[in-house]
């Protein structure tokens, strides 16, 4: 039996996301941004809180050939922006408008309290159903360094996006496949409503293979 593969960004340790997402054997389960898929993965998780393209990534190779196996992919906050460009959609840029989530002296955007901005959930789309709301809800926000539809591959379709920017905050691809990410850090579900770890619950029962 095999189960789902931690993918990490650049630097990342994946003792951050470990605990809230992989039950057991965490160290084998673990891999590194530039590794290969292991054979007999059950799913892809891709997780990390630095910025998409920071340190000259390019698309993982594990990340191309869970899409070409067709098993489940998960993408959290660097994550999403990680299959975003595998998929043909362009790096996160910094938004003048951007929110950013939490006090930050020094960088650009309006500083705002954790869990206040106005995430408009997709009606339809799987991220909803998986999560169980839709329309308007309280999330972190989207950040400072985001994508809209501009940036967005034409193999996916949004599923949330940010009130006041505009900025999407989860991709899905459309049809039977369960690809999936969002900006949301998903590790930290004291930051997010309730219901959002069930994405990390469909993810994982979907991931286990016999």
């Amino acid at each position: 039996m095999s189960g789902p593969v931690l993918l990490t960004a650049p630097g990342e340790s994946p003792d951050n996301f470990t605990s809230a997402f992989l039950t057991s054997d965490s160290e084998r389960l673990c891999i590194a941004s530039d590794a290969e898929l292991p054979s007999g993965a059950g799913g892809l998780l891709l997780c990390g809180e630095s910025t998409y393209g920071a340190a000259n990534e390019t698309p993982s190779p594990a990340l191309a050939r869970a899409i070409e196996l067709d098993i489940p992919v998960l993408g959290v906050g660097w994550g999403m922006h990680a299959l975003n460009v595998a998929l043909g959609g362009r790096r996160p840029v910094r938004l003048a408008d951007a929110v950013v989530a939490g006090p930050r002296p020094g960088r650009r955007g309006r500083t705002v309290e954790l869990g206040r901005m106005r995430t408009f959930l997709t009606l339809g789309g799987k991220v909803a159903a998986t999560i169980g709301a839709g329309g308007p809800v309280a999330t972190p926000g989207p950040g400072e360094f985001a994508i809209r539809e501009a940036e967005k591959a034409p193999a996916l379709m949004a599923s949330a996006y940010d009130m006041e920017t505009g900025a999407i905050e989860a991709l899905e691809m459309p049809g039977y496949h369960w690809v999936i990410g969002v900006t949301w850090p998903l590790h930290r579900p004291e930051l997010l409503p309730a219901g959002f770890d069930n994405l990390i619950a469909a993810f994982l029962e979907r991931s286990v293979t016999v």
